[in-house]
């Protein structure tokens, strides 16, 4: 169906694709994988009409096309739905919907009751409950990123392209997703599937198309799929070191006093009551189901959110942060996984965004010196393998792994007793991943106490020494040692709850 090869982009000195090939037949899901930098998303920005190639030749049902824009694109029969959403925050669910495909009678009125019904089922297909009529801003990230893909599937593509668009979903909203994908493949729809979540690839997909620098390296097919070890090797040129779960399992338990200890902490809807230890040393994770109040309890430690009840004791003293200013000051770091909206100065340069950590916890109107600036930044840079150009390029032009780093480098380096964490690794590559957690590993022996919550199960069972889980705002359960096991993991999240060897907050 469709064919690209010798695709080429360069921008200015950054060769972005290097003669890269990709192609996917009617009724196939195709993994499109590759670590950040690697070129996919440039690939996908060329079938979406964003992106210009220098070079190379692109044709579907083997007649050559030419994709110049988006209404190009569209006119090809293809829809794309990306992890950068393309909805436009402050207009209604409904009209993000049918913006420029609203049903039109021959008087040449828009049928408004058609559209609605429209919207309706579409909602219901994806099983989203939202009113029509509210503003997508407003929604869950989870909700936003399934009405992206919804809405791209509201076009009724021949070629359906989607780029990480689970890595803000939780389990029951990716079944929901890979449930809708098998109907579009029976009905012929191809579809070309970006992820970072490496168990998803076997799960959902026929085929996969692996890229690195630029260019492509290999197709798997089959069982080959399932041979994680092996598409780390062909995304990045080495194979990955053994993972630290089974280490993490026989992790002793923690001793002598916590340094953060939160008891019937309330903040009302979405926290209904959380008690939480976390010890010196250790690596606490938080999961559950979108919406259970995780991102809202990370924010009342950092004192962003102000609680209602409860108490929040930090380093022996009962403590409620007014701002998280004050959490800086008090040797508390914060890493967000939604880098475009609360980590990165995009505009600013990399140097500049690594010190602001630093400069965070000094006084206001005090003089800091460019030399003192770029020395931090330069042994950040190298201490934590951020790729870059030069140290006084925009943050914008990173891959998305290496700006993440980044964000992580800014507040490692500054060492604070407790670190928080929400969701640290979203649309991050596979072997970011892997050097972000080792990093975070590090920073546990070292002493440091480290609270994550992420939507990514492997992620924390990969990482934590003890998983704290979400539900409905309170504590359904805690896992640590053999109780620490996906079965139970999952179990809890959905609220079913199974005592017999548990530890039960």
């Amino acid at each position: 169906m469709l064919e690209m090869h010798g695709i080429t982009k360069s921008f200015d000195a950054v060769k972005a694709l290097k003669g890269a090939s990709l192609s996917v037949k009617p009724g196939e899901i195709r993994a499109l994988l590759g670590a950040n930098g690697s070129g996919k998303s440039t690939m996908v920005k060329v079938l979406a009409g964003l992106v210009k190639p220098d070079g190379g030749e692109i044709t579907i049902d083997a007649k050559p096309v030419h994709i110049h824009s988006s209404r190009d694109s569209a006119q090809l029969g293809i829809a794309t739905a990306f992890q950068d959403l393309s909805l436009i925050p402050t207009m209604s669910v409904l009209d993000n919907i049918k913006l420029g495909r609203e049903t039109v009678r021959r008087t040449g009125t828009i049928d408004a009751k058609k559209d609605r019904r429209d919207v309706e089922d579409l909602l219901a297909r994806f099983h989203l409950k939202c009113d029509p009529d509210a503003y997508a801003q407003t929604l869950m990230p989870s909700t936003q990123s399934m009405l992206e893909v919804a809405k791209a599937v509201f076009a009724r593509p021949r070629l359906l392209l989607l780029d990480e668009v689970t890595a803000t979903l939780h389990q029951d909203e990716i079944e929901v997703l890979f449930q809708i994908l098998q109907e579009l493949k029976a009905e012929g729809v191809s579809i070309i599937y970006v992820t970072h979540r490496m168990k998803e690839i076997a799960q959902l997909c026929d085929s996969a198309v692996i890229m690195r620098n630029g260019e492509t390296v290999c197709e798997l097919e089959g069982d080959e799929l399932a041979d994680l070890d092996q598409i780390v090797y062909y995304m990045t040129g080495k194979y990955p070191e053994k993972s630290q779960a089974a280490q993490a399992a026989q992790a002793s338990e923690p001793e002598g006093e916590p340094v953060l200890a939160v008891k019937d902490l309330k903040y009302t809807p979405k926290v209904r009551g959380i008690d939480l230890e976390a010890y010196r040393g250790e690596i606490v994770g938080i999961s559950g189901l979108d919406g259970q109040g995780q991102s809202e309890f990370i924010r009342l430690l950092l004192g962003e959110f102000h609680a209602e009840s409860g108490t929040i004791v930090y380093r022996g003293k009962e403590t409620a942060f007014k701002n998280p200013a004050e959490a800086v000051a008090n040797d508390v770091g914060f890493i967000s996984g939604e880098r475009n909206r609360e980590a990165i100065f995009d505009r600013r340069t990399i140097s500049e965004n690594l010190y602001v950590g630093a400069s965070a916890r000094g006084g206001l109107f005090r003089f800091i010196p460019n030399r003192k600036i770029q020395e931090f930044s330069r042994k950040a840079v190298e201490k934590y393998n951020i790729k870059i150009g030069r140290i006084d390029d925009p943050a914008s032009s990173l891959s998305g792994g290496n700006q993440q780093k980044l964000v992580v480098a800014r507040w490692i380096a500054q060492m604070p007793d407790l670190l928080l964490l929400d969701d640290p690794t979203k649309g991050v590559d596979i072997n970011s991943r892997r050097e972000i957690h080792q990093i975070l590993r590090d920073c546990a022996r070292q002493g440091m106490t480290v609270v994550v919550s992420s939507s990514d199960n492997d992620e924390l069972m990969d990482l934590a020494d003890r998983i704290y889980v979400f539900y409905e705002g309170r504590v359904s359960a805690m896992l640590s040692g053999e109780s620490k096991t996906q079965e139970r993991l999952v179990a809890e999240m959905m609220g079913v709850s199974r005592k017999g060897g548990s530890e039960n907050a």
